[in-house]
C-alpha cells in the first residue's frame, strides 16, 4: 500500500513539474516575442515611434479619359494611361516621315526629300537630292532611340549612297513629337553629315507641313 502511495505520489509531482517546464517555457517564449519586431505576438509600437514606409506606394486613380487624378494634366480627348499593357512604341510614335531635305558642302548643293518608315525600334530610310553637278542618292537603316515615355522620339540614321560616280554614305539624327492623331508625321527636324567621294557635306532635312516644306528649304537654302 505504501508503495503504491509513493508511486502515486511520484507520478503527480512529476506531472506538476512536467506543466511548471512547460508553463516557464511558454512564459519564456512569450517574453522573447513580445520584444520582437513584425512577429505574431509581438507587442504594439509606441505611438511616437516612427512607422514603417509604405513600400508599395500610394494608390494611383485615373478618370473616364484615361486622366491622373489630382495631376493637373487634364485632358478632354481620351489617352491610355504611360503604364498600360498595351502601349509600345508603334502606339506612342508615328510610323511615316516624309521630310524636305538639303545637302551642302564646298564641292556642291542641293535639295531634295528623305522617306522613312520606322514603326518600332528599327526602319529604314531614302534619300535623294538634286544637286547642282550631282544627284546623291542615300539608302539605310533608322533607328528609334527614345523609350515609350521620352516626351520627343529621337532617331538615328544612316546608310549608304553615292553622288555622281562617287560611292560614299552619310549619318544623321531627327527628332520629332510623339503622334497626335495619326501615324504620319507632321513635324520633324533632322540634322546630318555625308561624305561621297572624299568630299564632306552638311545634311538637313524638315517636316513643317510638307506642303510647304519643299517651299521654305528653296527659299533658305537654294
Amino acid at each position: 500500500m505504501k508503495r503504491l502511495i509513493l508511486i502515486a505520489l511520484l507520478m503527480a509531482w512529476g506531472t506538476v513539474w512536467a506543466q511548471d517546464v512547460v508553463r516557464d517555457s511558454v512564459a519564456a517564449s512569450t517574453d522573447t516575442i513580445d520584444n520582437e519586431e513584425n512577429v505574431i505576438g509581438a507587442k504594439p509600437r509606441p505611438k511616437g515611434e516612427k512607422k514603417e514606409a509604405n513600400v508599395l506606394g500610394a494608390p494611383v486613380y485615373y478618370d473616364q479619359n484615361g486622366n491622373v487624378k489630382g495631376s493637373g494634366e487634364n485632358s478632354e480627348v481620351y489617352r491610355r494611361p504611360k503604364h498600360h499593357y498595351l502601349n509600345n512604341l508603334s502606339s506612342r510614335y508615328c510610323s511615316l516621315f516624309v521630310e524636305g531635305t538639303l545637302i551642302t558642302g564646298r564641292h556642291d548643293s542641293g535639295i531634295g526629300g528623305n522617306f522613312t518608315y520606322l514603326p518600332k525600334r528599327w526602319g529604314f530610310y531614302i534619300t535623294a537630292n538634286a544637286g547642282r553637278r550631282h544627284t546623291y542618292l542615300s539608302a539605310g537603316a533608322a533607328l528609334r532611340l527614345s523609350g515609350y515615355e521620352s516626351s520627343l522620339d529621337w532617331q538615328l540614321y544612316g546608310g549608304i549612297g553615292g553622288g555622281g560616280r562617287h560611292l560614299g554614305g552619310e549619318v544623321g539624327l531627327r527628332v520629332a513629337p510623339p503622334q497626335r492623331s495619326s501615324k504620319f508625321c507632321w513635324t520633324s527636324a533632322s540634322i546630318g553629315y555625308a561624305n561621297y567621294g572624299g568630299h564632306s557635306y552638311f545634311t538637313g532635312g524638315v517636316s513643317l507641313d510638307l506642303v510647304g516644306a519643299m517651299a521654305l528649304t528653296t527659299i533658305l537654302f537654294w
